[in-house]
Formats: C-alpha cells, structure tokens, sequence
C-alpha cells in the first residue's frame, strides 16, 4: 500500500460529530474548512448540508489537497492552497462576502505526519524541515542552525514549554559548531543529550513542537484569524477550533471570552462607549472527546473543540 492510501486509511476527523452538530446554523450555508488537510471534516459536513450548499476548503499544503477526491462530497467545493490567515482574500477572489461557518482544526494531518521528508517525527528520520507550505524560505533546518542560543532557549520555552529549553539550546550550539545540522535525528539526539531519560519521549515531543510553530508562525496566523474571523460570518454564524496543546486553547479561550463580554452602560458613556459583545461563547468549556473516540483514535486524546457565534447586532 502506497504512503497516501496508508494515511488515507489511517487519517481520522477529530470530534467529528460534535463539530458537525455545533457548526452548522444554515443547511445551505456557506462553510470554510481552514485547514482542510485530508478533508474528513469536510466530507462529514457535507453529509449533513444541502446540496446547494458551498464548501471551501483551504490547506498550505498542495499535496494533502490532492489527495482528496471532489466526488466524495455533493456541495461544490472549492479548494485553495494557501495560510488560512488570508481567508479574507480567499473570499474576495471567490466573490463571497460573507459564510456561515469556519472551522480550524489546529492538528497535523495524518498524511504530513507520516512523510519523513518533512521532518515533523521525532520517531521519523527526515530532513530538517518542518514546513507546512513547502514554498516557504524558513525551515527548522535554518532555525537550528542559524538562531543564536538565546533565541532557541526562548523559542523551545515559549512554544515547547520545556523546562530544560537553555540546557538542550546549548547543546544545540555545541553539535552545531562541529557540524551543521540537517537532520531530525540530530535535533532528536540534542534533546536526548540534555534531559532525563524519563522524561525523554515528552521533550521531543515539546521541542519538535516549537520549532514547528516558529517555522510556520502558527502562533502568530491563529492570533490573526481570529481577529479577522468574526467580520466573515453572516449574524449567528460560528467559527469552531481545535487545538491541540495549551497555548493555542488558551489563545482561543481568552478570544473568545473577551468578544463576548460586554460592559454594562455607565452614567456619561458615550454610544461609542459602550462595549457590545460580538460573540457569544456556544461552548463555555472545551469539548474533549470521549473515551470511545480516544482510544481508536490518539489523535483525539489531546483534542479540545470551542465554538463561538457572532452576534446578530455585531457591526463591522
């Protein structure tokens, strides 16, 4: 079985029918998959849609893009290569002015995930790459090589959240200087070098999770969309996310909570004053998937879904 139909096969939408069930407001809406990747959220949304409905789909990577069959889905379907942090474009070019739902689901896909040559594994020998857009000049590659040890310590602590992010910077800087590195078995090996052999498989795990998110600014993407997202929807449209690790939930969390407070009026407050909720909060705690799903699917056990609808007197 060929690389593709391995992850085809292997490739799971996480908390699909919550998703489903939380996003649609309009059966023949207009719905963005921000991170189309293999398409499985997709393909269940339109199991669920009109087939007057519209589908778009957009992904960085133009080879997950073409592993998806069109045919699988009813609705038409329009599939983008690009950051999902210029949704807006995409809708411009598409003459679309405003949809009905986005979803952001924040995980690798599968296909990625498995190709050594990109360089994501830990467990994978690959180059040192890490790109979701492959047409990007940044890899981990010049990261590693290239960012003073400073700068590794304070990506590694920031994005990883590892607590031993100066000692493996370090060793970092010592490999780095007898020879450049270009593998992910020799950032693997740095991080084994510099922290407990208990701890090990987490660290890797940390490590090649910063570097991944300073190569592909996600932190700085996902800050932007959602600031742009609102300004899309149609009145009591929704945007769902799916994050994976802490800085990313507590990032939608805080959005999500902040556009949906309001400040009570004020004797002298102007009209301008006053603060009116742009979002309300459809999920007030994140959706984690149940044991069931978890188990037949790891991908899920780290999964939190929060959804949130514009309000109808949002104003642009």
């Amino acid at each position: 079985m060929s690389q593709s139909a391995q992850s085809q096969f292997r490739h799971t939408p996480v908390l699909v029918d919550e998703v489903c069930e939380l996003l649609i407001n309009d059966l023949s809406g207009i719905y963005v998959d921000g991170t189309f990747g293999l398409g499985g959220h997709t393909k269940a949304l339109s199991s669920r849609l009109n087939a007057d409905a519209i589908l778009i789909g957009i992904d960085q990577d133009q080879t997950a893009l073409n592993q998806f069959t069109p045919s699988l889905v009813q609705q038409p379907l329009h599939l983008v290569c690009t950051n999902f942090e210029n949704m807006d474009q995409v809708l411009v070019d598409l003459g679309i002015t405003k949809i009905h739902g986005i979803l952001l689901d924040l995980g690798l896909n599968s296909f990625s995930l498995d190709d050594p040559e990109r360089g994501f594994a830990f467990s994978l020998q690959g180059p040192l790459d890490m790109r979701f857009d492959r047409s990007n000049e940044l890899t981990a590659e010049i990261v590693v090589n290239n960012y003073s040890q400073e700068k590794l310590a304070e990506v590694i602590y920031r994005y990883g959240e590892e607590r031993n992010s100066r000692r493996i910077a370090r060793r970092i800087v010592q490999m780095r200087t007898e020879k450049r590195l270009t593998r992910s078995n020799e950032l693997k090996q740095a991080v084994i070098k510099s922290v407990d052999p208990r701890f090990r498989n987490k660290s890797l795990a940390r490590v090649f999770q910063a570097f991944r998110i300073e190569v592909n600014r996600e932190m700085e993407v996902l800050s932007t969309v959602l600031d742009s997202a609102i300004s899309l929807l149609v009145p009591g449209g929704r945007i769902a996310v799916i994050s994976y690790h802490s800085l990313e939930d507590r990032m939608v969390k805080l959005h999500f909570r902040n556009l949906s407070q309001d400040i009570p009026r004020q004797p002298g407050m102007t009209e301008d004053e006053i603060k009116i909720p742009l979002l309300k909060r459809i999920t007030t705690k994140p959706i984690i998937a149940d044991q069931a799903e978890a188990s037949i699917n790891p991908r899920a056990r780290s999964a939190k879904l929060r959804v949130a609808e514009r309000t109808d007197h949002a104003t642009e």
